[in-house]
């Protein structure tokens, strides 16, 4: 991570998501010198032992001791000449009914107010595989005091189509609240899940998707297929160089579909996406005809 880091400083300048877990082990310095925008994790992704759906196979983790304590600490400790956004506690070894899960994170926000808040849901027990979405659109109003609320994508539901129409319905539930707050979908960079998730209303995405494959004229492809399609020079790219390359390119491929989100905003024209428009179409249609408040 470290050497990811130091490479990309050059180019990014959007915002960025570091965990509090690996600032506390001093994977990574808090003393960041790039982005405009820092997004200071849980640490809970790091303290887990399962993978998440950008994961190809897994591999041996041994996570390391993390608790509210611990986290609290790195936010306490927290100095940064970036404006940041924190991430509500989560862990592994801890499952609470949603309202608690509201109730801790609306304390974080009252005792570390130099710090914007976002509360992330998480499932409410070990036998939950999903979020508990009823329970969370019955509890809109409770959400008003934080600056965003997150969801795991891998959570919210078993398919594609049902993770859209969970966001869909928390989105059109908050509008009708007169609740601006964005939605941030995790474990989701993805170039064409982005693009659903967007949508049916999300609004931040990260990810570790970019790291471990290839953008290609709107697919997520293998890194080393990647370097192949993109120009004949790529059979003879080693490893490193191959990676390096990837990175940087789909970083300004993430600066420019963002760049094709806000231009569907002003125009409603899913021709901005590009070669999937067709599909897009055809998915966002299928989500109006079932969450028919999106109308």
């Amino acid at each position: 991570m470290r050497e990811v880091m130091k490479l990309m400083e050059e180019f990014i300048t959007s915002p960025i998501l570091v965990s509090a877990y690996d600032v506390h082990y001093r994977l990574i310095s808090p003393k960041i010198r790039f982005s405009q925008l820092l997004f200071l994790d849980s640490g809970g992704y790091e303290a887990r032992i399962e993978h998440d759906l950008s994961e190809v196979y897994g591999k041996i983790h041994k996570p390391k001791a993390w608790n509210k304590r611990l986290h609290e600490r790195v936010i306490a400790n927290w100095k940064s000449r970036w404006p940041t956004i924190a991430v509500s506690f989560d862990s592994p070894a801890q499952f609470l009914s949603l309202s608690k899960q509201i109730k801790n994170a609306e304390d974080l926000r009252k005792k570390y107010a130099n710090c914007l808040w976002e509360f992330l849901v998480k499932p409410e027990s070990p036998k939950d595989l999903f979020l508990p979405i009823e329970k969370l659109l019955a509890k809109v109003a409770r959400l008003r005091g934080f600056a965003i609320v997150g969801l795991t994508e891998k959570e919210l539901g078993d398919s594609i189509f049902t993770a859209m129409t969970n966001i869909a319905r928390l989105r059109t539930r908050m509008d009708a609240a007169g609740l601006a707050v964005p939605i941030h979908i995790f474990g989701s960079l993805d170039a064409l899940t982005s693009i659903l998730y967007f949508l049916a209303g999300a609004e931040i995405f990260d990810g570790l998707t970019w790291l471990r494959f290839g953008y290609h004229e709107g697919h997520t492809v293998y890194s080393q297929n990647y370097d192949v399609l993109r120009d004949s020079e790529g059979l003879r790219r080693g490893a490193d160089e191959r990676l390096y390359e990837m990175w940087r390119n789909n970083y300004y491929y993430l600066e420019k579909l963002r760049t094709q989100m806000i231009n569907y905003e002003r125009t409603k024209d899913l021709t901005h996406f590009g070669n999937h428009h067709v599909l897009l179409k055809d998915a966002l249609a299928q989500l109006e005809a079932t969450v028919t408040e999106t109308r």
